[in-house]
């Protein structure tokens, strides 16, 4: 059993992932235990190393990816594999050279990406375009998120699509959210697996993959860069930190950039018989406004997969956590009160959270950069930036780069989304929920 001090800092082993079943684990790579040269340099494997990779070795480009553990065990493997393709604050782009509209215009074309990375590379991770259904309890509720998420149809984004009671009933087999919207592009993905099978086809493409090849040191060669493993170096041209929330040790600042927020995520086992009809009928992506308490998707293998953020000291403790999920589900689902649904697993990860809705995009040193702090929607986000990177860095003009490059900053007060979010926010949320409030 993993210590208590794992699930609080997001790293129980990535086998307790739901995502990582029934199927197993994917393939694990070799460590680095020889000196070479490339051209880049991919310091982690999660979603945006994973694409930036296959990009540039679809490009031709010779690449390297040195990951500390196994490609996917961070917030990749971990996350709640929901695939919503919006923009949370289009405003955050207005400091851009041209207030965004490049950057605006590739997101309209690639706003789909896991599922047409997934298409085209033949990755088999449940990669499915159900649909990303927000559901309100009030018409208020539904007038107000309508209103607060125009900006996406003006921008010529997508279309949030108004559902009436019948068609919420329809969908989600229930009549807890009578009101509701539609993101129709939205849907469902493995992030485990979607994660694991883009470093595969990078592999496929000539991708030089090492997996428990943590980067330990950085240090300039001329114009290049070599870093330094346990076993191993490699010289590049380029180098590229992929770390998200799970920076190591070799760039300091990356570690103080972000505010850390531990979320957690569970699976049942496949649904009895009789709620299959009743509950997400569809197999969708479900989550609530205006408070988001109980994200849930339901998968292939007709399992719920349900998350949240944990109680504050309770991180570890699945039953309680699982206890309050099924609370929610009796009162959303009234079937499933009679029924024996049980836990599957249980796991925990982190999150990396920065006062602006865009990730962030660094130019640590010349020819050393950074790509990360996803704010929890990592899943259509790292893999386009990791793709759009890709493609600057393939051409060698970074000033055709769609986002401005950034210096890493240090947060001023790095507990603050864990004190708002974690032990304000949630806990008032759940005891509003428990009145009937929310």
């Amino acid at each position: 059993m993993p210590a208590k001090a794992e699930f609080e800092h997001g790293a129980v082993p990535v086998e307790l992932s739901g995502w990582t079943m029934p199927q197993g684990m994917a393939r694990e790579w070799p460590t680095l235990e020889a000196d070479e040269d490339t051209n880049i340099v991919v310091v982690g494997a999660g979603l945006a190393g994973a694409s930036l990779a296959l990009h540039l070795a679809e490009a031709g480009v010779a690449v390297t990816v040195l990951e500390a553990r196994q490609p996917g065990w961070g917030a990749s493997g971990r996350n709640a594999g929901h695939v919503l393709p919006i923009l949370r604050d289009i405003k955050a782009l207005a400091h851009f050279p041209d207030e965004g509209r490049a950057f605006i215009d590739l997101f309209r074309q690639n706003l789909t990406i896991p599922f047409d990375l997934s298409a085209k590379h033949g990755i088999d991770c449940d990669a499915v375009r159900s649909g990303y259904i927000h559901g309100m309890r009030s018409a208020r509720a539904q007038a107000t998120f309508m209103a607060q998420h125009a900006y996406l149809e003006r921008a010529g984004i997508q279309r949030p699509v108004p559902l009436s009671p019948d068609e919420m009933r329809h969908r989600l087999g229930t009549d807890a959210y009578p009101h509701g919207v539609l993101f129709e592009d939205g849907g469902r993905v493995n992030p485990y697996l979607f994660t694991t099978g883009m470093i595969a086809a990078a592999a496929r493409l000539g991708a030089q993959v090492y997996g428990q090849s943590e980067v330990l040191t950085l240090e300039p060669l001329g114009a290049r860069w070599r870093v330094r493993t346990a076993r191993g170096s490699v010289v590049a041209d380029r180098v590229v930190f992929c770390t998200n929330a799970y920076p190591g040790a070799v760039v300091p600042s990356l570690r103080r950039a972000f505010y850390p927020l531990t979320a957690y995520a569970l699976t049942t086992r496949p649904l009895p018989r009789d709620a299959l009809d009743q509950v997400l009928p569809g197999g969708g992506t479900f989550a609530q406004a205006p408070v988001d308490l109980n994200p849930m998707v339901r998968d292939r293998h007709d399992r719920l997969i349900l998350s949240s953020i944990p109680r504050v000291g309770g991180a570890h403790n699945a039953d309680w956590h699982f206890r309050s999920q099924l609370r929610w589900l009796h009162r959303t689902w009234p079937v499933t009160r009679g029924l024996q649904i049980e836990r599957e697993s249980y796991w925990t990860g982190r999150v990396a959270m920065r006062d602006r809705q865009f990730p962030g995009v660094f130019e640590l040193h010349s020819g050393v950069y950074g790509l990360m702090y996803f704010n929890a929607w990592g899943n259509v986000m790292a893999p386009l930036m990791g793709k759009l990177l890709a493609e600057s860095l393939t051409s060698s003009d970074l000033n055709a780069l769609p986002f401005p490059l950034e210096q890493v900053e240090p947060v001023s007060m790095p507990r603050k989304q864990e004190l708002l979010i974690r032990r304000l926010l949630i806990p008032a949320a759940r005891v509003a929920q428990r009145l009937g409030m929310v």
